[in-house]
């Protein structure tokens, strides 16, 4: 017997987190037989690559995914309305030290005056200080700030 094993996976960004992802896979193993002939094994090939390829996009699109491009600028358009997509845990997870250094540049680049800085400074939370890092990013510059 001939053993043929195919693998596919993929990795998919998880929606309103910023450099995550999620993987999927599936796997399997066929027999051919030993006088099988090119045709038949490359026909196993297809078939089975065809049958771990839409099993990896059913699990893709039962975890609420988007497999095609257009559905995965959809989480984006929500993000961008202020819609947070994280799961739970991520929101209660606190804001960085990273998160906090870009929001107080951001702060001084567009020119908020010390109470509105503070108060965006005042963000506890991973969640929090995302939607502030996005708002400040699309908030004009006042006139007469430094870059």
């Amino acid at each position: 017997m001939i053993k043929l094993t195919g693998n596919v996976s993929r990795k998919v960004p998880i929606p309103g987190t910023d450099f995550s992802s999620q993987s999927f896979g599936a796997g399997m193993e066929v027999e051919v037989s030993n006088e099988a002939t090119t045709e038949v094994i490359q026909g196993k090939f297809k078939e089975m690559y065809n049958l771990l390829e839409t099993s990896v996009k059913e699990q893709i699109a039962a975890n609420g995914n988007a497999v095609h491009k257009e559905e995965k600028e959809e989480p984006k358009k929500a993000w961008k309305k202020g819609v947070s997509r994280q799961p739970a845990s991520e929101k209660a997870k606190p804001a960085s030290p990273r998160q906090r250094t870009l929001i107080e540049r951001l702060a001084v680049q567009v020119g908020l005056t010390p109470e509105e800085k503070a108060k965006a400074l005042g963000v506890k939370t991973l969640s929090e200080a995302s939607q502030q890092i996005k708002k400040l990013l699309d908030t004009p510059k006042k006139q007469g700030v430094a870059k």
